[in-house]
């Protein structure tokens, strides 16, 4: 990983000197609910397991991820995290080059890198507010190449119509896309945005989708791409074997066929995320984007505090949160924000409010507040 990720508790704890168990991440967008109860059981009961090998190929959860997507087995595969699978495609599939919609997804640029594929950066950091790079016109004169695409968009959360999407594919058939929806579960009306069950069916088009964010479990490591049989017998020559592990294959299994825990996570996510929203409308120096899932883009409109000067004062509060600055086309001035439980979120509300009438009252002594920190 080169650029940096949300969830970084460790580092952040080693240098500060806290507990990770008293931190309340807000860097890492996870289902504030946990995983469920049936994964805690299902884990349990199979623990034995643990002694022999797991299936290589993921048969069973290979087979329920197909009956939700109305698929073939052979449209899937399974990894280790959707981080696997974007390094995999372009290491396999070789593009003359990667085109990437900026700011987005850190991860899509690190796989190019890795797999030494010339990258097209296409920057939208204009300054206007929100930030629109959801327009994908700008992609019609890239005759060939990956295109890599994260809807809902990370860090922004703009979401792109599933038509758009399609016009896209169809248009040059010389061009990949590849489709992050990670964050997909989370989002109302996901039928208007998601082309996961369009995949199997176009030569040109690839769909990676998290198990581990929505149903709470990324300490287990799970995703899966959904594609073109073709393209998916060709990804499989240069996939590892051996990557997913007997209790992420269990959890996955029991987690996508959990339907009222998804219902309750929609319902509960949706009312958070309005009462979060609202709640950093409200304080002054700070504009957040309008949510369209699980997580909130802020800008900073004070100039007398960066992101990475929030998160210093916030940790005295033992809250962490995602410094945006090393996204392309954001900057100091972005940081980002999970949608948690109501008592978590008001606990970031109060502590941000401070911060920020702090700030607009006599400015802040950077240097002078983490001694102090460090002091107590």
């Amino acid at each position: 990983m080169l650029n940096g990720h949300g969830g970084n508790i460790n580092q952040l704890c080693n240098k500060y000197g806290l507990n990770p168990d008293e931190i309340i991440d807000f860097s890492a967008s996870i289902n504030p609910l946990g995983c469920p109860e049936g994964v805690r059981k299902a884990i349990s009961e199979r623990f034995n397991d643990i002694q022999n090998y797991p299936d290589s190929v993921c048969s069973s959860l290979r087979k329920a991820i197909a009956d939700k997507v109305h698929c073939n087995e052979s449209n899937i595969i399974v990894g280790n995290g959707s981080n696997e699978l974007f390094y995999l495609i372009p290491r396999a599939l070789k593009p003359k080059q990667g085109i990437l919609l900026q700011p987005t997804f850190s991860e899509f640029k690190d796989a190019l890198c890795n797999a030494n594929v010339k990258i097209v950066e296409i920057v939208n950091n204009d300054g206007r507010f929100p930030i629109i790079n959801t327009n994908l016109s700008s992609l019609k004169n890239i005759e060939d190449g990956m295109v890599f695409l994260c809807n809902p968009n990370n860090p922004t959360g703009q979401l792109t119509l599933k038509k758009e999407i399609l016009e896209l594919v169809k248009d040059n058939t010389n061009r990949l896309i590849v489709v992050d929806e990670a964050f997909m579960d989370f989002v109302d009306e996901d039928e208007k945005y998601s082309v996961t069950k369009d995949a199997p069916l176009m030569d040109n088009l690839i769909v990676v989708r998290s198990l581990t964010k929505f149903y709470g479990f990324p300490g287990l490591r799970l995703g899966y791409l959904v594609a073109n049989e073709s393209v998916v017998n060709n990804l499989m020559q240069f996939k590892e074997p051996w990557t997913v592990n007997t209790f992420a294959q269990i959890a996955g299994q029991v987690a996508i066929n959990d339907e009222a825990f998804a219902i309750n996570t929609r319902e509960y996510v949706s009312r958070e995320k309005a009462f979060l929203y609202d709640g950093l409308s409200r304080i002054k120096g700070i504009r957040p984007f309008r949510p369209s899932v699980n997580f909130i883009l802020v800008r900073i409109d004070n100039a007398e505090i960066t992101s990475s000067g929030i998160q210093d004062f916030l940790i005295k509060d033992k809250i962490i949160i995602r410094d945006c600055s090393n996204f392309v086309g954001l900057s100091e001035k972005y940081f980002r924000v999970a949608v948690k439980t109501r008592e978590e979120n008001q606990k970031l509300l109060r502590a941000l409010k401070l911060v920020m009438e702090d700030v607009a009252s006599k400015g802040i002594n950077k240097r002078g507040f983490v001694q102090e920190f460090i002091a107590r």
